[in-house]
């Protein structure tokens, strides 16, 4: 690790002296585009309570990334991502307790990409292989060393007029947490947490803007022996200030798994307040707790990211208020996240969480971003818990 870091000082003294991508020379020659980010990431966490749980990692990441030019349609691209714990709380030195920022070494991304141009389709196109998904169904999720990726077959399309659709079947999943192997392609019902293997994911997804202020979309996922998740999603912009959000989902167990079913409600107000954008709002569990959900595929709500999920906002019976705020203040941006839980089932406790986010862009391609967030649950006692993230990344 101690030559990651020699790389990472290395790269920050070209980017000063030349204010380009390293790679520019060899992009310039027409073979593809080859790009990378070098990513220092040091977190620390304290839970409070009978049995204290402290821990921290620090960890250095290599991305390497290859896009080729289009040939007869086709395309390929491909993601590396190596990291490494440089220093870690834990004996063993592999960051992964309470905090999973440990060591990646996966393939992250690698897939052929066919555009169906010849069949009068000029925005369709076939995708086969490893992939990061950021949609209604999947979510990338970055807020450790890598994004959130999916394996398998899709079809994408844009040729309706205002309308994105999305149909692929999915097999395995590698997941952002940097710790035991969770990064590498699981099959879902490791990922889901169920006894039996699951034949992967059956999934459609569709986004609509053909109405003027409005998005609407519709989505459904069908996990074999699992569950299956539909859902719809709408934005209405009432004005260029101000828009509201709004949000179903519901999953029910099929196949062989138990009987679980559950009911998502969620909305939010979105208003522009003179730099800030506020956005204050609900998310509401009723019946079983989510399969479909940040821990496990992603969720798209309004809510965002949670730190540390320390109020267990996915649980069943659970309700769920929040407010987030976002600015800009000279090259820096922020984001501000409140979130309380109150639970419905004596087994979960109550429970808040105040996230902080800054990133300051150093010089170009050169970022330090800082990640604060501090929980409390109304157990016996009241515990608290902290969560510190630092990330120093150099883009190329």
């Amino acid at each position: 690790m101690k030559k990651s870091i020699l790389l990472i000082v290395t790269m920050c003294v070209f980017q000063l002296a030349y204010g380009e991508s390293i790679m520019k020379p060899v992009n310039d020659l027409g073979y593809g585009i080859f790009s990378g980010r070098v990513q220092y990431f040091g977190m620390h966490r304290y839970f409070e309570g009978n049995n204290p749980e402290n821990a921290s990692s620090h960890t250095g990441g290599i991305r390497l990334s290859y896009h080729s030019p289009e040939m007869a349609g086709l395309e390929f691209a491909a993601t590396y991502d190596y990291v490494g714990v440089m220093a870690s709380s834990e004996s063993s030195n592999d960051g992964n307790a309470l905090i999973s920022n440990g060591k990646v070494n996966v393939l992250n991304e690698a897939y052929l990409r066919y555009g169906l141009g010849a069949l009068n389709l000029p925005k369709t196109a076939l995708v086969v292989g490893r992939r990061v998904s950021h949609g209604e169904v999947f979510r990338s999720d970055e807020f450790r060393q890598k994004p959130r990726s999916v394996e398998g077959i899709q079809i994408e399309s844009k040729d309706i007029p205002g309308t994105s659709i999305i149909v692929g079947h999915v097999r395995k999943l590698s997941n952002v947490w940097d710790s035991g192997d969770k990064w590498k392609f699981n099959n879902l019902s490791h990922v889901f947490g169920t006894s039996e293997k699951t034949d992967g994911i059956t999934w459609f997804e569709m986004v609509n803007n053909s109405v003027p202020h409005l998005e609407l979309a519709f989505f459904d996922a069908y996990a074999y022996d699992v569950c299956n998740l539909f859902g719809t999603r709408a934005r209405y912009s009432l004005t260029d200030r101000t828009a509201l959000n709004g949000l179903y989902r519901h999953e029910g167990s099929v196949g062989t798994a138990s009987d679980a079913s559950s009911n998502v409600y969620g909305f939010s107000l979105q208003q522009k307040v003179g730099r800030f954008t506020l956005e204050p709002g609900y998310f509401g569990v009723r019946g079983a707790s989510l399969r479909f959900q940040e821990v496990t595929t992603g969720i798209n709500h309004p809510l965002g990211i949670s730190l540390m999920i320390y109020p267990g906002m996915f649980n069943g019976d659970s309700d769920t208020g929040f407010i987030k705020a976002t600015t800009q203040a000279g090259k820096a941006t922020l984001y501000f996240l409140y979130h309380a839980t109150w639970q419905d089932r004596g087994s979960y406790e109550n429970g808040q969480e105040l996230d902080f986010v800054v990133r300051y862009p150093l010089v170009d391609n050169l970022a330090v971003s800082l990640k604060v967030g501090v929980g409390e649950r109304d157990a016996l006692e009241d515990t608290t818990a902290t969560d510190t993230r630092l990330f120093l990344t150099y883009s190329f």
